[in-house]
C-alpha cells in the first residue's frame, strides 16, 4: 500500500481535533457522555482517517473512479454522522451556545451563517459540493494527490458533518407546535423527529442525478489521458460500479431512514396511548 503526503496530510487534520476532544474527555472521565459516544465518536474518526490512507486511496490514484466515490460515500455518509452522533458533550455546549448568540445578533453575516446551518441551506450547499467535485474536469484535478486531493476529502467529510446536522442536531429552536413554526424550523434548526426522517430522505434522493451523470459520462470524463481502471475493468464498467455503489448506498440510508421512521412513530403512538390511559 502507498501512502500519499496530501492524503497524509488529511488524516493528520481530522486526528488532531479527535484527540483533542478525546483528552478532554479521559481528563473529566467522560461526564456526560453517554455509553455510547466516546465509541461512535472514535469510529467515526478511525473511518474519517482509514479512508484515506487504505487501498481505496492508491486505487483512486491509479484509476478507480468506484474507489474515489467509494471515499466520498464513506467521508460523507459514514464517518460525517458517526462525528456528530459521538460529539462530546463538552463540544456540544459551547457550540449550543455561540449559535444561540449568533441567531439572537444584529451582525448582518449572520442571517447568512444561521442559513447556511439550517437544514435548507445545508442541504443545498451539499448539493452544490457534491456536484461541483463531479464535475469532470474538477474532478481529473482531484484524482492525484496534491492540494486539490486534500481538498476535495476534506469538502466532503465538512459538507457531510453540515447535512448531518439537522438530522443529529444539538442545537435547540423553536418548539414545533404548527405549520409556520415547521416552516421556521426548516430556517434554524431543531426539527422534530419526523422532519428529521423526511430531510434524510429527500437529501438522499438528490443524489440520484449525480448517480445518472456518473453513468451516462462519455468514457474519458472521469480518468486522466490513457489511464485506464485497475482489475481488468474497462472505463465504462468502472464508472458503472461507481454508480451502482453511490446509488446502493444512498438507497440503503433511504431505506433505513424509513424504518427509523415506522419505529419512532410506533414508539410515539405507544407513549400516548400510555399518557391517555393515565
Amino acid at each position: 500500500m502507498d501512502l500519499h503526503v496530501w492524503s497524509g496530510l488529511f488524516a493528520v487534520i481530522v486526528s488532531l481535533p479527535v484527540l483533542a476532544s478525546l483528552g478532554v474527555a479521559v481528563w473529566t472521565r467522560f461526564r456526560g457522555w453517554t455509553w455510547w459516544g466516546p465509541p461512535t465518536f472514535l469510529l467515526g474518526w478511525l473511518v474519517a482517517a482509514g479512508t484515506v490512507l487504505s487501498r481505496l486511496d492508491s486505487l483512486g490514484e491509479r484509476g478507480s473512479l468506484s474507489a474515489h466515490i467509494a471515499q466520498h460515500v464513506i467521508l460523507a455518509d459514514l464517518a460525517a454522522p458517526l462525528l456528530l452522533i459521538g460529539l462530546a458533550p463538552q463540544l456540544r455546549m459551547p457550540l449550543r451556545r455561540w449559535y444561540g448568540r449568533l441567531a439572537s445578533s444584529k451582525d448582518q453575516r449572520a442571517p447568512i451563517v444561521v442559513l447556511a446551518l439550517s437544514p435548507i441551506g445545508a442541504a443545498v450547499l451539499w448539493s452544490i459540493a457534491t456536484y461541483f467535485w463531479l464535475v469532470p474536469p474538477i474532478h481529473r484535478l482531484a484524482i492525484t494527490d496534491g492540494p486539490v486531493h486534500l481538498l476535495d476529502h476534506a469538502s466532503f467529510l465538512a459538507f457531510g458533518l453540515l447535512v448531518w446536522l439537522a438530522a443529529f442536531d444539538f442545537r435547540r429552536g423553536a418548539r414545533v407546535t404548527d405549520w409556520e413554526t415547521l416552516k421556521a424550523a426548516h430556517r434554524t434548526c431543531d426539527l422534530p423527529w419526523w422532519a428529521r426522517h423526511i430531510y434524510a430522505m429527500v437529501t438522499r434522493l438528490a443524489m440520484l442525478p449525480a448517480v445518472a451523470a456518473i453513468w451516462l459520462a462519455g468514457s474519458s470524463a472521469y480518468f486522466l489521458a490513457g489511464q485506464m481502471p485497475p482489475d481488468g475493468l474497462t472505463r465504462h464498467e468502472d464508472q458503472v460500479r461507481a454508480a451502482s455503489l453511490m446509488l446502493g448506498f444512498e438507497m440503503l440510508l433511504f431505506g433505513l431512514a424509513v424504518v427509523l421512521a415506522f419505529i419512532f412513530a410506533s414508539v410515539s403512538e405507544g407513549r400516548a396511548r400510555q399518557r391517555g390511559q393515565g
